[in-house]
């Protein structure tokens, strides 16, 4: 089989996996210069700020340039976000066509073209997404919690009490919105959408993907989060990434991923609080 090519003779999976690919380039450079950086300097607020602004704004730039949309990544959440962006692009549509508006649309009206173009509210499937994320949540936390009581016993730490933090919601809210959401569309919407292109995924074990893809795009999403630390401990996001991936292919949305990776991130914040 030959590779998609462009007009011009480029191979396209082949372009857009290298794009992605140097994009993560980028982004590993910047934690390994910036978790240091952040500790050293106590501007982890603004540092972490901007590294989660990459994540989200340099794959989407990267995939308006190439003509496609981010929901042909899996960037959406059903229409639960861009539902609203599409009936004020509704709107904006009929307004221009009754001024009979002509040359260049201006930069508003291409922001909704791209974000607002066929978006709809499914409900129904963002809901199963949801639930998704919490089943896996009572498969996975109780062997999470096991294994990590282990581990803090052979640190040498005991157990100290179940302590649930009064802002509880707070942090299930900055878990998933500023660390899982700009992660799961880099990583698994972006990185791993455009190694799929280039590597498709032919075997999966119990639903999860075991591909090149999956195993290259999990890999990267490990050694951010070890850049910067060099803890070895800091590898294991590695494996709960097949995971992320599972959900994001099972929907074509990445809105299960990080319902479940903020989860998993709140659970993991708690449990590391119970012991001293």
């Amino acid at each position: 089989m030959t590779a998609a090519k462009s007009i011009d003779g480029t191979n396209w999976p082949a372009a857009g996996a290298r794009e992605a690919l140097v994009a993560t380039a980028g982004l590993l450079c910047a934690l390994a210069i910036g978790k240091p950086l952040a500790k050293a300097t106590g501007l982890g607020d603004i540092i972490f700020t901007l590294i989660a602004a990459y994540q989200l704004y340099v794959p989407l730039l990267l995939i308006q340039r190439r003509g496609e949309s981010p929901e042909s990544h899996g960037v959406h959440a059903h229409g639960v976000l861009l539902g609203p962006v599409a009936a004020l692009r509704s709107i904006w549509v009929r307004r221009t066509r009754r001024r009979r508006r002509r040359g260049r649309p201006n930069a508003f009206a291409r922001l909704l073209a791209h974000y607002g173009r066929g978006a709809r509210l499914r409900g129904h499937a963002f809901l199963e997404d949801i639930g998704r994320a919490a089943l896996m949540g009572a498969l996975f936390f109780p062997w999470f919690l096991a294994g990590h009581h282990g581990w803090q016993l052979l640190l040498g730490h005991g157990f100290h009490a179940i302590d649930v933090p009064a802002d509880l919601h707070l942090v299930l809210l900055k878990n998933t919105f500023l660390i899982a959401l700009p992660e799961e569309l880099f990583y698994r919407g972006f990185v791993e959408h455009r190694l799929e292109r280039l590597w498709p995924t032919r075997r999966a074990a119990f639903g999860i993907p075991l591909g090149r893809a999956v195993v290259i795009a999990s890999a990267l999403f490990a050694l951010g989060h070890f850049l910067g630390e060099w803890n070895p401990a800091r590898l294991g996001p590695f494996f709960p990434a097949f995971l992320f991936s599972l959900l994001t292919r099972r929907s074509g949305s990445i809105a299960g991923g990080v319902c479940f990776h903020g989860l998993s991130n709140a659970v993991s914040f708690l449990a590391a609080s119970w012991y001293r």
